[in-house]
This record gives structure tokens, sequence and C-alpha cells, in this order.
């Protein structure tokens, strides 16, 4: 693999599960399965310009029990923008949406809910505003 899905992969650990989870701030409660969730998340998503770059399916828990599955969406100005804060840090994913069923059984979705102001310079308008817009985003495609 080269380029951009090479950096995704690298970013999400392969098909292990990740350990950026202190990344996802942001967290709901869906109440359709996992897949029927995933299904209306992408569904949104298309129909706010943001098509889905890459769904990986990771497996989660002591025994690898739980399904998880990390939705990609590109921006609406095309790629996917992916922050580094050092040279040594990992890749963080910035519109990567993460749905799993939790150990309670629930539906789980969670996303990185960075504030804008902490987001490096130099973003352009575009991507600044699907950023903003994906809470919105998630919340509608859970109704």
């Amino acid at each position: 693999m080269t380029g951009g899905i090479a950096m995704i992969v690298a970013a999400l650990g392969g098909t292990r599960a990740f350990g950026a989870e202190e990344r996802l701030t942001r967290a709901s409660v869906s109440r359709f399965g996992v897949t029927e969730t995933v299904q209306r998340i992408e569904a949104c998503a298309e129909r706010h310009g943001m098509p889905v770059l890459v769904r990986l399916q990771q497996s989660v828990g002591e025994d690898n029990e739980r399904q998880r599955l990390v939705i990609v969406f590109e921006s609406t100005q095309g790629g996917t923008p992916v922050l580094m804060t050092s040279s040594d840090a990992s890749p963080d994913l910035l519109l990567r949406v993460v749905v799993q069923r939790g150990a309670n059984g629930s539906t789980e979705v969670m996303w990185r809910g960075a504030a804008l102001d902490e987001l490096p310079d130099g973003l352009s308008p575009e991507l600044l505003h699907d950023l903003a817009d994906l809470p919105a985003l998630v919340a509608e495609a859970l109704t």
C-alpha cells in the first residue's frame, strides 16, 4: 500500500483495535444495532457531501468478542485530514467515526470532539465546516 490509504490503515493500527480512544472525546448511544447505525451514518454523510473513504472492522474486548467498525469520511473538498502533533506521534484521522457494540450490549458511537480552535492553522473553510458539522451529522443519522 502506498499513499493515503496506507496512512489511514497505519493510523488505525491495521485491522487491530487501536489505542487512540482518548482522541475520541464525543460519544452517543444509538438505538439501532451496529450495522444499521453504520448504514445510517454513512447515508447521512453522503447526503452532506462526505463520502466514505474507508470502513474497517476491528475486534475489541478481552477475547475480541465485540465488533467495532471505523468509518473514515472524505471531506467535501476531497481527501481526509490527518493530524500529527509531532513527528513521533500517531496519525489522527479527524473525520473518523467509530461504532461499536458496548460491553452492556448498547451501540456506541464515538468521534473526535476537539474544539475547532485546537486545530492547526491553515485548514480550509470547507474542512472546518465538515469538522464542525460532524456531531450534527451523527445526531441526524441516529434520529
